[in-house]
C-alpha cells in the first residue's frame, strides 16, 4: 500500500517570549519523530513519520503538522493517534519550558542568519524556520553568525553545554533558553 499523508494545525498564543518558546518546543517534540503503531485491538498495524512547519503572524504562532502514514488507511485511528502524540509533545514542552535557563539575549540587529553545510548543522540548536535564509534546509541546515566577529551563535561549545538551546525573535532581540535534550 502507498503511504498517504495526514495533516493538522494547532495554533499558539505567540504574544509574548513565553508564549512563543513553549510553540518552539512543541514544534521540536514533534518534528522527525516515527512510530510503529499497533491499533487497540491488535488486528492493523502501521508506520508514522512526522515533520513539522510554522508559521506566524501579529496574533498567532501556527504549527503545521504533517503524518506520513504506511500500512492500513484509518483516517479516524490516524487522526486519534496524532492528537495523542500532539498531547504528549505539548506535556513535555511545558515540563521542558519549566525547566529552562535563560542563556541571553540579543539585539536581532547583532546576528545574521546563513545557511551552514550538513557537517555544520545543530540538531541541538532550535530557531523558527520563518528566519531560515533562502536555499537552507530547514529545520536545521542555517545559524545565526554575529556580525562583529562572524563566529555563529551560540557557539558549538555552548550547544555543547546546554542540552538544546532555543532562540526565540521577539521585540527586536533573541531571547535565548537552554532546556534539557528531549532526546
Amino acid at each position: 500500500m502507498e503511504p498517504w499523508l495526514a495533516s493538522f494545525e494547532v495554533d499558539f498564543p505567540a504574544s509574548t517570549v513565553e508564549e512563543l518558546l513553549l510553540a518552539l518546543v512543541a514544534r521540536d517534540a514533534v518534528y522527525g519523530t516515527s512510530f510503529d503503531v499497533e491499533t487497540e485491538d491488535g488486528e492493523q498495524t502501521f508506520q508514522v513519520d512526522i515533520t513539522a512547519s510554522e508559521e506566524i503572524d501579529a496574533e498567532k504562532y501556527q504549527l503545521l503538522v504533517e503524518a506520513e502514514i504506511r500500512g492500513f488507511e484509518a483516517p479516524e485511528t490516524a487522526r486519534a493517534f496524532l492528537e495523542q502524540i500532539l498531547e504528549e509533545a505539548l506535556d513535555e514542552a511545558e515540563g521542558l519550558v519549566e525547566q529552562r535557563k535563560e542563556f541571553g539575549n540579543v539585539a536581532a540587529s547583532e546576528l545574521e542568519m546563513r545557511a551552514v553545510p550538513e557537517d555544520d548543522e545543530r540538531w541541538d540548536l532550535v530557531i523558527p524556520d520563518w528566519l531560515a535564509p533562502e536555499g537552507s534546509e530547514v529545520p536545521f541546515g542555517f545559524r545565526a553568525f554575529r556580525l562583529d566577529s562572524d563566529e555563529p551563535f551560540p557557539s558549538n561549545a555552548d550547544l555543547d553545554a546546554a542540552g538544546r538551546i532555543i532562540m526565540v525573535p521577539f521585540g527586536g532581540q533573541f531571547s535565548l533558553f537552554a532546556i534539557p535534550s528531549n532526546s
